[in-house]
């Protein structure tokens, strides 16, 4: 999940600086028309790099978030099948089945093993998926508990508990 975080933090930025050159850029054309024609080429560039790259960027980043949230559906979610993920996110199998593939490819997604209809965990990564859907629950909030070396932690209500707390 780091790696897309980061690509999508890239995106972001990148995103809103090509915007912010678009605008900055508009009112540098008329103000410096016929005085400075440097600052006035400056500005046109500004428009056309803005006018031309921010739809592409920002498209970008959405469909960065859209394969983010794929992710975690099969993480923190579970959902393994392209059918279980599609109609979690009321989207379409096949784009699924492209955001995965894609994914996979950009290394977003590891540890699995995907037929194009549905992703099995590796051995490697079968314990630890297999420790965290035996959810265990916290008798103080109901919040899901992370397993620590002493026992079991609440992230919502900050309790710590000894195994012999939790069943």
């Amino acid at each position: 999940m780091k790696k897309i975080n980061s690509d999508i933090r890239k995106i972001f930025v990148i995103s809103l600086i090509v915007t912010i050159l678009f605008i900055v850029g508009i009112p540098l054309i008329p103000l410096f028309a016929g005085k400075n024609w440097v600052i006035m080429t400056i500005g046109i560039i500004f428009v056309v790099i803005g006018f031309y790259g921010s739809p592409i960027l920002w498209t970008s980043y959405a469909s960065k978030k859209r394969t983010k949230r794929i992710i975690q559906a099969i993480e923190e979610e579970n959902l393994y099948t392209n059918a279980d993920i599609a109609s979690h996110l009321q989207m379409k199998e096949k784009e699924v089945y492209l955001e995965i593939k894609n994914a996979i490819n950009k290394g977003y997604i590891f540890g699995y093993k995907y037929n194009g209809q549905e992703l099995v965990i590796n051995n490697a990564k079968k314990q630890v998926k297999e420790e965290q859907i035996s959810i265990k629950k916290c008798i103080n909030c109901g919040g899901r508990l992370e397993k620590t070396s002493n026992g079991w932690h609440c992230p919502y209500c900050s309790m710590d508990f000894s195994p012999n707390d939790i069943n």
